[in-house]
């Protein structure tokens, strides 16, 4: 058995506007949509979704969960990975012109790579990299 990673469910505030930043701002194409969760189809075999995160909770089975309050660091991060350094500035520099909110700019990494960090609107980092040994 090879366990992998099919799905990265993000559990969102605002489902409209977090659905709005995903397709419109990054121009990723969405797969699907039902009652309370949206669908990005990724590389093949990832899918990432967008859910409620007050459903969300309920469908993991969560008692008396308290949402996160706006801005609260998750102690996560994604990841983007592109094939050179150039490629990375570009998509920062796209970022900026949409006004998205950079929290890192992309530099030389201590692993030897080269990343940056965005935000999303509710405060999900992005890490987007190069990273010569993949």
């Amino acid at each position: 058995m090879n366990p992998q990673i099919s799905f990265i469910t993000l559990g969102v505030q605002d489902l409209d506007l977090m659905t709005r930043f995903y397709r419109d701002t990054l121009g990723w194409q969405m797969e699907k949509q039902e009652e309370g969760v949206r669908f990005f189809k990724m590389n093949p075999g990832l899918i990432f979704a967008l859910f409620g995160e007050a459903d969300l909770a309920s469908d993991i089975g969560l008692k008396n969960y308290q949402l996160q309050p706006p801005g609260s660091f998750k102690r996560m991060s994604l990841a983007m990975n592109f094939d050179s350094m150039a490629k990375v500035d570009v998509f920062f520099a796209t970022l900026k012109q949409k006004g998205v909110l950079i929290q890192k700019e992309p530099q030389t990494v201590f692993w030897g790579g080269y990343s940056g960090y965005f935000m999303d609107p509710e405060g999900n980092f992005w890490e987007v990299a190069y990273n010569p040994f993949l």
